[in-house]
């Protein structure tokens, strides 16, 4: 069989087309102005998955191209919360933030930094047995001032579908669902997306499966859409560092996850 090198350029050239079209296309979700807030969650139903990496990396992302600061929300239990990675400190309760009527009222008393605002409610020790449930802390302290951010991203920390995950769910607009690339929890994330979309609230899903173990992406491949729009993660050593990214693939996801959070319809972001 011989091959036809004159083919080769425009097969190249063709590839490297499409690629930055797709990228054009994550940019401009990711930094067009919304009709309306868009509050997103990250799930998990196992500890362990990268949770709170991705709502980090994520909050990251919509806040460097993005004109209006993002709202992130710390309700994860784990030492290395999404307000932990970005150094946010406890916030307490505050009158002014809880009858809030204008932007500065909702900004009062918030830890802030390169293009973010945090909740990150006190006391925040999984050990303490009057920590408050998770939906009463983003009721009571977050959606007084949810509607003074254009985006909100919260991280649930691992949620149980027996307990309280439909309970966070129901507070988004989309959820994101952190499982494990493997084929078992694959499976458990596809069982429970359904479920998910058929809250009265209808948030959407975006399934972000996270390669821990370097066995490539053929599940996510093979899962991609079915029930909702999948989104492989690379192993990548930066991530598994709680650092950025030190992978073009691993970036490259990170850009297609934040697109298909923003996205009116996540069905329409190419992979």
């Amino acid at each position: 069989m011989s091959l036809d090198v004159r083919a080769l350029p425009a097969a190249l050239f063709g590839s490297a087309a499409a690629e930055r079209a797709r990228v054009t296309g994550w940019h401009r979700e990711i930094a067009t102005e919304l009709p309306t807030t868009r509050r997103i969650g990250f799930i998990s139903l196992a500890p362990g998955t990268g949770t709170s990496t991705l709502a980090h990396r994520v909050t990251g992302i919509l806040a460097s191209r993005r004109s209006e600061p993002i709202l992130a929300v710390d309700l994860s239990s784990g030492a290395r919360s999404l307000g932990a990675r970005l150094g946010a400190d406890p916030t307490s309760p505050d009158d002014t933030r809880a009858g809030a009527r204008t932007s500065d009222d909702a900004r009062t008393g918030l830890p802030s930094g390169d293009g973010w605002f945090a909740v990150r409610p006190a006391p925040h020790d999984a050990t303490d047995a009057e920590e408050p449930a998770a939906a009463e802390s983003w009721l009571s302290e977050v959606a007084p001032i949810a509607r003074f951010f254009e985006v909100t991203v919260t991280d649930f920390g691992v949620r149980h579908p027996l307990v309280d995950l439909a309970t966070c769910a129901a507070l988004c607009d989309v959820v994101c669902l952190v499982a494990d690339a493997g084929r078992t929890a694959t499976e458990l994330a596809r069982a429970v997306a359904p479920a998910i979309v058929s809250l009265p609230e209808r948030p959407g899903v975006v399934l972000a499966l996270v390669d821990h173990a370097r066995a490539g992406d053929a599940v996510a491949r093979a899962v991609d859409g079915d029930p909702a729009v999948t989104v492989a993660i690379p192993f990548d050593g930066g991530l598994q560092a709680d650092a950025a990214p030190r992978t073009r693939p691993a970036e490259r996801a990170l850009l297609r996850l934040t697109a298909a959070l923003m996205a009116a319809s996540a069905s329409e972001v190419a992979a």
